[in-house]
């Protein structure tokens, strides 16, 4: 009875895998407990299993409060990966350049200098709102409340990071003195790898925030 019913709720949920084995593991360990004390009252093992699992409630019940933490959880894997990645892009780029032969010291002209200066302050501002989504999904539950809003503001938001920064920075490479080098045969591969993958983490990180909300 204790193995189904886990198993019923682990099909109820999704989110994080380490997040969820911990919930499920600690919804087993409760139901074996309780059986056991039932055990002890003189059940026998069925019995007491039935009654452990008839007084957890329901999976259609106990499912929602689950679901909800795993789903901040989420949120909060995504807003340390948007910092993580915004944070390290400038030095990914600066790698970039140092292997494909440029340096960031190069002159790129005026409309590199723009984009530029667009992507250290989008990039700063974005930090910033990553920063509080994490806190607002973390500890500022004990303030705002378990709002799984805030995780589908989150997946959005992901989107978002994604979709700006990757229109910036096709537009610094194509300002770049280094663009034939950047989109060359060995250039384009390591633009992919240190641009462009980061950024795939990010909207898959954003659309399972969606999925777990």
């Amino acid at each position: 009875m204790i193995e189904r019913y886990v198993a019923e709720l682990n099909e109820a949920l999704c989110g994080p895998r380490t997040v969820k084995a911990d919930l499920l593991a600690e919804a087993r360990d409760g139901l074996i407990d309780a059986a056991e004390a039932y055990e002890e009252t003189g059940l026998d093992r069925a019995s007491a299993e039935r009654r452990a699992v008839a007084d957890f409630g329901p999976v259609a019940t106990v499912a929602p409060d689950y679901q909800t933490e795993l789903a901040l959880a989420q949120g909060r894997r995504t807003a340390v990966l948007i910092c993580a990645v915004l944070t390290i892009q400038p030095v990914a780029w600066w790698m970039l350049l140092s292997l494909v032969g440029h340096g960031t010291g190069t002159a790129n002209g005026a409309g590199y200098d723009l984009v530029n200066s667009v992507v250290r302050w989008t990039g700063g501002g974005a930090i910033g709102m990553a920063l509080a989504v994490a806190i607002a999904t973390g500890s500022g539950v004990r303030h705002l409340g378990p709002r799984r809003g805030l995780v589908r503001a989150a997946g959005f938001f992901a989107f978002a990071v994604c979709a700006v920064f990757a229109v910036l920075g096709a537009l610094l490479t194509f300002y770049s003195t280094a663009t034939e080098s950047l989109l060359g045969v060995t250039g384009l591969p390591m633009t992919a790898l240190l641009l462009g993958i980061p950024l795939v983490a990010i909207a898959v990180s954003g659309r399972r925030c969606l999925t777990a909300a």
